[in-house]
């Protein structure tokens, strides 16, 4: 008979006679008597420690009175290498060296009815030790030169001068030190080599390199406001490319220490070349300043976890750090597993003076400044030398962790079996470009190309039949242009993207001229283009393969005129420069980008035909805005779209309480520490071209601005780095709604460009000043403006500068590649500006406060004098003139010999120069809108070039 329950208590029957039964049978009810039902309870003590790659085993044991019980054992949370059987209890498994760390675990019995629980942590240990396997005490008088190279300079001899942080010391060996035990870097206040501060520099890189291990220092960190020390490592011989796809590991970095604010910062480098570098980084409060403290980190194959003493604060694993770069013509860009941290390298001590992070010292700060330190270890792991795994020290569950991150990567397929077509989802539909490939330029028909079915894998290629120069070309059937994005642009080639084009090549060495070269290009029509090309003679004959062509290496070289990735007519041009029998198949545009969607090409533009684009109002408009509302922060790294989520900026839609507003957006910072930005975006530029005399308008509510002070900020972006940047509003909009109106021209003036808008408002607390705000947008939309009378530009000459810049003109440099200055020419020209350029490429000029309009000069012309003091080092470029608007988008580029005068400059003397306007704005000036005027050489061959200029002047004529 089987029991009975009732209210959790088991019911067993009472035993009574045949007579009684039936008797009590008649009456209609059984006779039960309740006897408990007792819980089983765990009676065994649990293990809480194991070394790592050992094996555990816990034998739980639970007594339950009731004997025919049967029990059942389960667990929660338990990590991946514990095993638990159901019907044993016992729990059992092997923690890999990568499992160092501490555990909580929860078991329950139950008989079905009745549990217990227990719960414990297991805590992993490492499987081996730290065995020291290089030290450096600092015992003796000098540095040990056996183990430190000292480096000196600002780091111009590397292209980085100001070592690209626009820091204010000259490193040299004088300022290194060994005193009483400790190395001494000494920072001083005084005029070296042109900089107001000299300190100390040093790395062990050929001396000591390391790959994995324990490396350690016992610091001492120097306070003051502008001081930046630094304990880290850098690539030996990179095998992933420059800073940062090479990858960086700051151990320890500390800047402008004061009594009240310390902390210590741990952060790795890596990624692609900057703009699209990342890193990820933990800042850690402790008393740093005060004394001596050991600074470490332990670094596996696959994590590297910061140490401060013995607590660990930060962990950054291998599926969060990446690299991706380009390796060489035959393999293109790369993304290796494990790249960068996989790879040897070496240790670098220094103390900064000023830089982008800490800024200048000030009156506070004391000189001589010292950073003290006692010694540098790096120890082995005796376990696992190979992968430093197994001796993981006092991991703590605190630490903060990053463990998601991947490059982002796309290709799309020009040519592959055929002409390809090119696809894209917007909402939920799909929208087509087909293409085709066909001759360019057939060169009076010396030029010709056929599709040929080679059948297989391959299928249809191009193949190429010319006894002379000519080209084919790939672009759409419709005739129309591409939006080509994140792959750089040509007025910012110093800007490193990772975009390429990949294809197939086959070579007829029989019928094909050695002697002759091919070429790839992209353009935005002829001549506006750019070109790489490679001489026959160093590519393989006979049999096929595979080149990669960097886009970072067309937008350098461009032709008469630049390529306007933003407008690319032909995606991809073949070109011969003499008689070719070739085959050209899969052909592929690719590219890679640290942000979701940061690359490709666009689907076609949304088109604007009203006189408002609303981009919120009670929703977003998602016809225009299909991406919707996203957010970025600094702790994340990413741009995520969901608001509920447990990052820094979270969003939803509320009621407002207010019927003029009714449904708004709400915004609202968290206190991580992190700061971050809110956006409503497209996944496809908007062209809101129509709105150049408008208006972007939106209504702001700031609902607590706790205890912050720098206020609000917005910008606008044409897809990074296209944007207007922060434009700061300051403390507004404090507990009631407030209006915005901002001139379109405005946003022009700053850079944005209105053909290829992808955010319709980005907004957000000033950074650095953000925790816990919140605060309601409404209303936001752009709003065509009535264009009215136009004020009439100048009729009259226009002068920029004449022995000294106009006003609301300024003597400029791009790039931090230059120093200018004014100076005392004497003669006819007395005062004159002069541009000196370093290694860093760069381009100089005219900077105006905004743009002018030159457009009603009839006749008109741009005039200067110019001496070249001194030619570039390298003289394989051009003496150049650019003039560009308030977009970067529009300027025109002209070589300094195609001037009226026809002549390139000479050596120490002075040149006048005369460009017609109609010749710039044939060249793509808009001359309604002048903002900057450059002179330089080609760039990245300005080194040593000096020139001076006077009398530059638009002039009616």
């Amino acid at each position: 008979m089987k029991a009975n329950t009732l209210n959790g208590a088991r019911l067993k029957p009472l035993a009574v006679s045949t007579m009684a039964l039936l008797w009590l049978a008649g009456c209609g009810e059984d006779i039960w008597s309740e006897t408990p039902n007792s819980a089983p309870e765990f009676t065994s003590s649990p293990l809480t420690e194991v070394k790592a790659q050992e094996s555990y085993s816990y034998q739980a044991v639970a007594e339950d009175v009731d004997e025919d019980d049967t029990l059942t054992y389960t667990g929660s949370d338990l990590p991946s290498w514990l095993n638990l059987d159901s019907s044993s209890g016992l729990l059992s498994g092997t923690p890999a060296a990568t499992d160092i760390g501490e555990y909580s675990v929860s078991l329950k019995v139950s008989d079905g009815i009745l549990s217990d629980s227990q719960s414990f942590t297991v805590m992993v240990t490492a499987a081996g030790e730290w065995v020291l396997a290089w030290a450096d005490e600092f015992d003796g008088t000098a540095l040990n030169d056996t183990n430190w190279n000292i480096e000196t300079g600002d780091g111009s001899q590397y292209g980085i001068p100001g070592w690209g942080n626009n820091e204010l010391e000259w490193y040299q060996a004088d300022n290194i030190s060994v005193e009483d035990g400790h190395l001494v870097i000494t920072a001083r206040e005084e005029m070296s080599n042109g900089y107001p501060y000299t300190s100390g520099r040093m790395r062990s890189d050929g001396k000591l390199d390391i790959t994995f291990g324990r490396i350690e220092a016992r610091i001492k960190p120097p306070k003051g406001q502008g001081l930046w020390p630094a304990f880290w490592m850098l690539p030996t011989d990179s095998k992933y490319g420059g800073w940062a796809s090479g990858g960086e590991v700051d151990i320890m970095e500390t800047v402008n220490l004061t009594d009240d604010d310390q902390k210590v910062y741990g952060t790795t480098h890596y990624g692609m070349a900057w703009p699209n570098n990342q890193s990820a980084s933990t800042e850690f409060a402790a008393p740093v300043g005060e004394d001596f403290h050991v600074y470490a980190i332990e670094w596996e194959k696959d994590q590297i976890r910061w140490y401060l003493n013995d607590t660990h604060y930060a962990t950054v694993t291998a599926n969060h750090w990446w690299s991706y770069f380009y390796k060489n013509i035959n393999e293109g860009y790369q993304n290796p597993d494990g790249a960068p941290f996989d790879q040897p390298f070496h240790l670098l001590l220094n103390l900064a003076v000023g830089g982008n992070w800490p800024g200048a010292p000030d009156e506070m700060t004391e000189f001589p400044a010292k950073l003290m330190v006692d010694y540098v270890r790096v120890y082995r792991c005796d376990v696992d030398p190979a992968t430093g795994a197994g001796c993981a020290s006092s991991i703590s569950n605190d630490a903060t962790v990053y463990d998601d991150g991947a490059a982002y990567v796309t290709e799309y397929d020009l040519y592959k079996g055929g002409a390809g077509t090119l696809s894209w989802e917007v909402q939920g539909e799909t929208v087509e470009r087909a293409l085709q490939a066909q001759v360019g330029w057939d060169n009076e028909g010396a030029f010709a190309i056929a599709e040929t079915d080679l059948g297989g894998e391959i299928g249809k290629v191009i193949e190429v039949m010319s006894s002379g120069a000519g080209n084919f070309v790939v672009n759409a059937v419709d005739g129309l242009t591409f939006d080509v994005f994140g792959v750089g642009k040509s007025n910012e080639p110093w800007k490193l993207y990772a975009g390429e084009l990949i294809f197939d090549l086959y070579i007829d060495s029989s019928l094909t001229d050695a002697d002759g070269s091919f070429a790839v290009k992209m353009d935005s029509g002829w001549p506006a283009l750019g070109a790489w090309s490679i001489p026959l003679s160093e590519l393989k004959m006979d049999e096929w393969q595979t080149l990669s062509v960097p886009i970072n290496e067309l937008v350098a070289n461009p032709g008469e005129a630049p390529l306007n990735t933003s407008a690319v007519l032909n995606l991809f041009v073949g070109e011969f420069t003499a008689a070719a029998h070739a085959q050209v198949a899969n052909i592929r545009l690719k590219c890679g980008h640290p942000g979701d969607e940061g690359c490709g090409i666009y689907p076609p533009a949304v088109e604007i035909d009203s006189q408002e684009v609303v981009v919120f109002d009670d929703m977003v408009n998602s016809e225009v805005w299909t991406r919707g509302i996203g957010a970025w922060d600094t702790g994340a790294g990413f741009d995520y779209f969901e608001g509920d989520s447990t990052n820094h900026v979270t969003w939803s839609m509320v009621d407002s309480g207010d019927p003029e507003h009714g449904t708004v957006l709400e915004v609202k910072m968290s206190e991580n520490g992190s700061d971050g930005l809110l956006y409503i975006q497209s996944q496809q530029p908007v062209d809101l071209s129509a709105f150049a005399n408008g208006e972007l308008r939106f209504d702001l509510k700031v609902l607590d601005y706790a205890g912050t002070s720098s206020g609000m900020a917005f910008k606008v972006d044409c897809v990074f780095p296209c944007s207007t940047n922060d434009i700061e509003l300051g403390v507004v909009a404090d507990g009631v709604w407030q209006s915005f109106s901002v001139p379109v021209t405005d946003l022009v003036g700053r850079g944005l460009n209105l053909a290829g808008v992808n955010t319709g408002i980005v907004i957000f607390p000033t950074f650095g000043d953000q925790q816990g705000v919140s605060f309601q947008i409404d209303n936001v939309s752009w709003v065509v403006g009535d264009p009215g009378e136009q004020p009439e530009g100048p009729s009259g000459d226009v002068v920029l500068f004449a022995d000294a810049a106009a006003d609301g003109w300024d003597i400029w440099d791009c790039c931090g590649g230059a120093t200018v200055a004014i100076v005392d020419e004497g003669g006819d020209y007395g005062n004159v500006a002069e541009v000196t350029f370093n290694t860093t490429p760069t381009v100089s000029g005219l900077l105006g406060d905004a743009g002018i309009d030159v457009s009603g000069l009839a006749n008109g012309t741009l005039e200067f004098d110019l001496k070249v003091v001194s030619q570039p080092n390298d003289t394989s470029g051009d003496w150049l003139l650019k003039v560009e608007s308030s977009s970067n988008q529009v300027f025109a580029e002209l070589k300094l010999e195609d001037s009226n005068e026809g002549m390139a400059p000479g050596d120490d003397v002075w040149q006048h120069y005369t460009f017609d306007l109609a010749a710039l704005e044939s060249a793509g000036l808009d001359l309604s809108d002048v903002k900057i005027v450059m002179i330089f050489p080609t760039w990245g061959t300005g080194d040593g070039a000096v020139y001076r200029l006077d009398n530059v002047v638009f002039k009616a004529n």
